[in-house]
């Protein structure tokens, strides 16, 4: 009789723990009440049968220690201890430690500390520990929680609000933002938005974005992108395919990737450049022309004559030189460079062949036959005035990136002519 009194004191207490702190609306103590009033007639038994009585809603449970249960629809706060248990249906975690393979589900978890659980299922985690878990299934963490000690956060969990992530964490499939990541993995096409990330790796075509910071020996790999004025630096890596746009490299590996320029300037300092491909976005221009605009006095030589009567458009770039053509048919006005006497109502023939290059930025063109001069009989007067047209717009020369020079450039008062002593 001494173990059955035990026993059923021990119930009577474990009940009470863990008990509403409001009025007993369920009714439970009484039916435990009328439990302990049956007969029984295994009463020296060492142990006692007893029905199931279920709590159907519990408001609170205060500094507990819940072990291998499960919680629903409840409030758990002040430093109560949760293992080997569930945690589900809207409830609250506040101040208390969630272990032991625990799991929390569509819940919310603050100021609380979790170890070697899971965290799954539209659950909130804010101003936490988060140690040695998985959060997971449209989770968030926010307001200044840790993350840390391998953890997990996938399935499209967020991680905000100066969160830090560390310690060789993996966050998969997530966004990140406002957070700090150090020595973690951020994998399966996540979002880094507005964050620094230190000596991890990010990876498996996530997005680095919004102003974030990538350093410490950092590595971006696996078709990941970064962008929107984001910065590598300080030793990282960028490899794998990865696409830096619109953001500053500096003292770090660029290894099979794309680094491209958009309307923001990129710089790239103190680094290695390997087997990639940089491209940008600004319109090719003209850079000089010769003879140069306003020159008089140019010979009217045949091309025929070496180093005499050829025309040169040089470019700030380097040019598709498929776009840099000229008419070697006729004297109608045709192809990218076009020579002119009369205001490009005619152009004139070029040899075949033209143009040339040697650097693909400046590109050389010979008139088929010698320009018109003024004779030497006829006093005063130079020859004709020559204007040189670069086409632009639609159909005009581009740059190795495929950028098209916007307009049309054309020499202002052009080039003159020199008066001949006999004759072209």
């Amino acid at each position: 009789m001494n173990k059955i009194f035990s026993v059923l004191l021990l119930v009577t207490f474990s009940f009470s723990v863990i008990s509403c702190s409001s009025e007993d609306s369920s009714g439970a103590t009484s039916q435990l009440g009328q439990v302990l009033d049956q007969p029984n007639s295994t009463d020296d038994e060492s142990k006692i049968i007893l029905p199931v009585v279920t709590v159907s809603i519990c408001e609170l449970i205060d500094n507990s220690v819940i072990d291998n249960s499960t919680v629903d629809n409840s409030s758990i706060s002040d430093n109560s201890s949760i293992k080997d248990s569930t945690v589900k249906n809207c409830s609250t975690v506040t101040s208390s430690t969630v272990d032991n393979s625990s799991t929390v589900d569509n819940s919310v978890i603050s100021s609380s500390t979790i170890n070697n659980s899971y965290i799954c299922a539209q659950s909130t985690i804010d101003n936490s520990t988060i140690d040695n878990s998985t959060v997971c299934n449209s989770s968030t963490v926010q307001g200044g929680s840790i993350v840390d000690n391998s953890s997990n956060v996938d399935n499209s969990s967020n991680v905000d609000n100066s969160s830090i992530v560390d310690n060789s964490s993996t966050i998969d499939n997530s966004s990140i933002s406002y957070s700090t990541i150090n020595n973690s993995y951020i994998c399966a096409q996540s979002t880094i938005d507005n964050s620094t990330i230190d000596n991890s790796t990010v990876c498996n075509s996530s997005t680095v974005q919004g102003g974030s910071t990538v350093n410490g020996g950092s590595t971006v790999q696996d078709g990941s992108t970064v962008q929107g004025g984001s910065t590598v630096q300080g030793g990282s890596t960028v490899q794998g395919g990865s696409t830096v746009c619109y953001g500053t490299i500096d003292n770090s590996t660029i290894d099979n990737s794309t680094v491209c320029f958009g309307t923001v300037p990129m710089s790239i300092v103190n680094r290695t450049v390997q087997n990639q491909v940089m491209t940008e976005s600004v319109a090719p221009t003209v850079n000089s022309t010769s003879p140069a605009n306003g020159a008089t006095g140019i010979s009217c030589s045949s091309s025929a004559t070496p180093g005499r009567n050829y025309i040169t458009v040089t470019f700030i770039e380097k040019m598709n030189t498929t776009s840099v053509t000229t008419n070697t048919d006729n004297t109608s006005c045709s192809g990218t460079i076009r020579i002119s006497s009369d205001s490009f109502v005619t152009c004139v023939r070029m040899t075949n062949g033209d143009p040339t290059t040697s650097d693909n930025e400046s590109f050389i063109v010979h008139p088929a036959s010698a320009l018109q001069n003024k004779d030497w009989l006829e006093t005063p007067g130079n020859g004709p005035t020559y204007k040189i047209r670069v086409k632009g717009g639609v159909n005009g020369v581009k740059d190795l990136s495929g950028n098209t020079m916007s307009i049309d450039n054309t020499t202002g008062t052009g080039f003159i002519t020199a008066k001949s002593t006999n004759g072209c």
